[in-house]
């Protein structure tokens, strides 16, 4: 009876370590989802449609450099609540995404006290609402949700072992 009990206590611990590694993950998840949304929905903002009659809310450009301001997730249909975003390092610059001109972007981290500075770069294209970008092997699509001139709110869906995670993201214009 001794070893059942001890088995069992195993396997809750093996559990919850699965389940806070699950959570660490998808956070670490979240954050490249939510970089890849942002730079989605700047792309589709700097190219609107050749139609002349485009939503005024959307003919804004996304090419610039847009701060990461807020964000919220649905995983598997359970939404967050919207909040602000906590990745800026106490005495840094802003986290903050860039579109330029020619489809190139730039993501940029800064980390640690002495606010080391991490950053990639990559391509963008557009297409409708739909942003495209590009960073080595990987590939991320988002939608356009809205643009303005101070404002870019970005929403990326992924399915990842059978868990559906959108996040939202709202950005700021630096």
């Amino acid at each position: 009876m001794n070893n059942d009990v001890l088995n069992l206590l195993d396997f809750k611990k093996k559990h919850m370590f699965i389940k806070i590694l699950i959570h660490n993950l998808k956070e670490i998840s979240m954050k490249k989802t939510i970089m890849f949304f942002v730079f989605t929905l700047g792309l589709v903002m700097f190219f609107p449609s050749c139609s002349s009659d485009d939503d005024s809310s959307n003919s804004a450009s996304v090419v610039g450099k847009w701060n990461f301001s807020k964000m919220s997730t649905v995983i598997n249909g359970v939404a967050s609540p919207e909040m602000d975003y906590d990745g800026n390092e106490t005495g840094c610059a802003k986290d903050f995404l860039e579109f330029k001109s020619g489809g190139i972007y730039t993501e940029t981290d800064y980390f640690g006290s002495a606010c080391e500075l991490d950053s990639s770069t990559g391509t963008w294209i557009q297409s409708g609402s739909t942003i495209t970008i590009t960073e080595g092997p990987d590939v991320i699509t988002a939608q356009v949700i809205s643009v303005t001139s101070s404002v870019l709110k970005v929403k990326a869906t992924e399915t990842d072992s059978g868990i559906t995670i959108t996040v939202n993201i709202t950005f700021t214009k630096a």
